[in-house]
């Protein structure tokens, strides 16, 4: 599925307001990453395996290779660490190798970071944030859970329901491929310069909070949100006519609830249809939730499971017609990954904030990823450059559409409680019902020239 202009790989920043021991970070990785085999191999292809790809040791393995310092330019601030992952994205992995890397970066304003890069063929976002929950410690200093709060979604009881329901699944996923979405302001031919950048942490008791006010799920308001700033965006550019929806690919965990903790991809597919042409944000909550119950109660994701593993099998001419397909026919891939709940720790370092971001397969040029930890939540933009040279605005659209949502709330139930400016724990954590006096990175310098 990667491509020049589309690379295949997760990822991961960790930020702390302290530095990391360099030396505990590498007893680490040997004691709990490198007991993965994954993270010592590479992939090879022979004509004694009829050409498929495998897996197999690298003689030659050292960490070194793989765990590095950098340091950001001056003034090593947010806007230097998102052009570093930028940079990161754009950069391919070598296939001689392990499909893995770690930057770590030092003065990353008065703390520091970790970057992590992993490729999609290690595993599915869920496996990957497992291994990576499994690096960190809880408070009490004992190996976080690698389930990492993040729940089964269809599993058995998914393939069941397909196994009910697949023609009318099939025929849906035909209907999909036959309509193209429009061509707006969000497609466009890729380029190889990707640019990333991510939203305040918004409190989750606060998105709680509107979803019970306006009858939807957290995954409902944050959606939600994310419908209303992509009309943000196109509104910059180009009339937004009503009725215009444009679809998201969702990926689905296909895990059973108690499956052990591993690598690989176990995922299917969903199109969510997103209501960016409707001007009230009540009305695109109420679409959505429509939109989204529907697909809970298919067997959608469980069929494209099947399917995905089918084309495992066939010639690579026919994956890469199915991977265009999704391209053509959608416009972003988008993801909502509950994290932990509690804060934690890596080499005795508290975790201040957890920000990923999905890879975009199918030539597709926007990546959403919404990634909550320790009662915030956190939207990370991936896009690419020659496409989406501004993803800023999409983070502006996002704040500025939970406020709207907040307003909604408080009309539809008065008793909310208001919100404090300080957020949770007087730690700058972003309230969603009024705007804060704390700025994003585009508030502070000019969006760059779209080309």
């Amino acid at each position: 599925m990667e491509d020049p202009t589309n690379l295949m790989t997760v990822i991961g920043v960790m930020t702390f307001r302290e530095a990391l021991d360099l030396g505990a970070m590498r007893r680490m990785l040997e004691d709990r990453l490198l007991v993965h085999d994954r993270f010592r191999q590479h992939v090879v292809e022979t004509p004694g395996r009829f050409g498929k790809p495998h897996w197999r040791d690298v003689d030659d393995f050292r960490l070194d290779d793989h765990l590095h310092e950098i340091r950001l330019p001056p003034p090593a601030d947010e806007r230097a660490l998102q052009d570093f992952v930028g940079d990161v994205m754009s950069t391919p992995l070598d296939y001689a190798k392990p499909l893995w890397h770690f930057y770590y970066v030092p003065n990353y304003g008065s703390g520091s970071a970790l970057v992590a890069r992993l490729h999609h063929c290690l595993g599915d976002g869920v496996a990957l944030m497992r291994v990576m929950l499994g690096l960190a410690d809880t408070a009490e200093t004992e190996a976080a859970s690698p389930q990492g709060g993040i729940p089964h979604r269809t599993g058995l009881t998914g393939l069941a329901r397909a196994a009910g329901s697949a023609v009318g699944t099939l025929g849906k996923l035909v209907g999909v491929g036959l309509f193209r979405d429009p061509r707006t302001a969000l497609k466009g031919d890729l380029g190889a310069r990707k640019c990333a950048t991510w939203s305040r942490a918004i409190a989750l008791d606060e998105v709680k909070e509107i979803g019970r006010a306006l009858g939807g799920t957290v995954n409902d308001v944050l959606c939600t949100a994310v419908t209303g700033a992509l009309r943000t965006y196109l509104q910059k550019y180009q009339t937004v006519k009503p009725g215009l929806t444009l679809r998201a690919v969702v990926p689905v965990n296909m895990r059973p609830p108690h499956e052990a903790p591993g690598l690989g991809n176990k995922f299917g597919l969903v199109f969510l249809s997103l209501p960016v042409g409707a001007r009230r944000s009540v009305d695109r909550l109420r679409h959505l939730k429509r939109r989204m119950d529907g697909i809970k109660r298919s067997g959608e994701a469980a069929v494209v499971y099947g399917l995905l593993r089918l084309l495992g099998t066939t010639a690579a001419i026919v994956e890469m017609g199915v991977v265009n397909l999704l391209g053509r026919n959608s416009t972003a891939v988008m993801t909502n990954v509950p994290g932990p709940r509690e804060p934690l720790y890596l080499c005795g370092c508290r975790i201040e904030d957890l920000i990923f971001w999905v890879p975009r397969s199918g030539r597709l040029a926007l990546g959403v990823s919404m990634l909550s930890y320790a009662g915030a939540v956190r939207l990370g933009i991936a896009a690419d450059r020659q496409v989406i040279a501004d993803p800023e605005v999409i983070v502006e659209g996002f704040h500025a559409a939970l406020e709207e949502l907040g307003a909604d709330a408080l009309r539809a139930d008065p008793t909310l409680r208001p919100p404090s400016p300080e957020g949770r724990g007087g730690q700058g954590v972003s309230t969603v019902v009024r705007p804060t006096s704390r700025s994003t990175p585009s508030e502070t310098r000019s969006a760059p020239a779209r080309r």
